[in-house]
């Protein structure tokens, strides 16, 4: 289902180049949030004493850093499946095609 055959065009390549810019920003946009909540306290205030929206941020951010770099490698393997001929999720070519159902 990853190679050029089942999806012809260049429309698929553009989704999935989206869906990569769309990681970048919210991994850029986590780490200012997370930064921002962790530094730009006063010197007296300590994190516990934080606003309820700081710790939401700040969760959601670390939890963004974490989980979006293995959405872009999954990403990145379906890319070079259909461009360059790899078998990462091609089960002719020893490949996992549970891997993409994950994706």
């Amino acid at each position: 289902l990853s190679s050029i055959g089942f999806h012809s065009g260049c429309a698929v390549d553009y989704v999935i180049f989206s869906l990569h810019v769309g990681g970048v920003s919210s991994i850029l946009a986590s780490i200012n949030f997370v930064i921002t909540t962790s530094l730009m306290r006063t010197g007296v205030m300590l994190i516990l004493r934080s606003s309820m929206l700081a710790w939401c941020l700040g969760v959601t951010g670390f939890l963004l850093i974490v989980a979006m770099p293995v959405l872009a490698g999954g990403l990145t393997m379906l890319l070079s499946d259909r461009h360059f001929n790899t078998t990462f999720f091609d089960p002719m070519g020893l490949g996992d095609p549970i891997l993409f159902i994950h994706l």
